[in-house]
């Protein structure tokens, strides 16, 4: 597990060591002129600047132990959104510098996200669990309109849409299809669910997960055969792994019999 996470956790500390390396930069250019003002002065902005690290690399400790240990250090929740709004944009720009795949970032942060979503199951409000699927995971030949409504599936077994309705009845959670983000956004805000299950590749989860904040989203990447957007597929044991993990109950989900 933590294989998957040693990108964006490695990245997130470089960013901590260059924003250090820049207060400690501008406090060396700026406190020889601040001593013209008075004492007082540079030791006033020597003590913010001390502070201002001490929070920043607390909370970003705290958050890099929750996502390691899957424990949950999450206080306050706000802590969260760093990661979220701030340190994957900066992670993606230094990734660039490194020479590292935006892909292989996106993977990583989605696998440190839902260290944090399972790091805080047990404040999880899963009273309204919302299934979100990518329209890709439909046999590409099938005329059903899933996106219409998942009770269109003929439950044929020629995709993942037959065994994910099935898992969605076990578990209660609402299940739907969506064309894209914005469709996706809709979806969000007329259901309004209070955690969400996400299938997609990369780059649409770690979009997903940022439109959707500050509801929890657990990502899970599908498997491209034939390419991106078309005839996808996903891992049920992953799928059936991360509803257990939400609800904090063990899923004992095994595949229909098809004819």
């Amino acid at each position: 597990m933590f294989e998957e996470k040693k990108t964006f956790l490695g990245l997130s500390f470089l960013s901590l060591l260059l924003l250090g390396g820049g207060v400690i930069l501008l406090l060396w250019l700026v406190l020889p002129r601040l001593e013209l003002i008075g004492r007082w002065a540079s030791l006033s902005v020597a003590g913010f600047a001390l502070l201002f690290l001490l929070t920043v690399t607390g909370g970003l400790c705290l958050l890099f132990l929750s996502a390691v240990t899957e424990r949950d250090f999450l206080f306050p929740r706000g802590k969260k959104q760093v990661t979220v709004k701030v340190l994957y944009p900066i992670n993606v720009l230094l990734s660039h510098v490194l020479g590292i795949k935006k892909e292989q970032v996106g993977e990583s942060f989605v696998a440190f996200n839902n260290a944090l979503v399972r790091a805080s199951r047990k404040r999880l409000d899963v009273s309204s669990l919302l299934i979100l699927l990518p329209h890709c995971l439909q046999r590409s030949e099938c005329r059903q309109r899933v996106t219409a409504g998942i009770h269109n599936c003929l439950n044929c077994g020629q995709c993942r849409l037959g065994d994910l309705s099935d898992v969605s009845r076990q578990t209660g959670a609402r299940i739907t299809v969506a064309t894209g983000g914005t469709l996706a956004r809709r979806v969000i805000g007329e259901i309004n669910p209070t955690i969400i299950l996400a299938v997609a590749c990369e780059r649409d989860l770690v979009s997903g997960i940022q439109d959707a904040y500050p509801v929890p989203v657990y990502g899970i990447l599908n498997q491209r055969p034939h390419g991106p957007c078309r005839d996808t597929t996903v891992d049920m044991a992953m799928v059936v792994e991360g509803l257990s993990a939400l609800l904090a109950r063990p899923i004992a989900w095994t595949p229909a019999k098809r004819p």
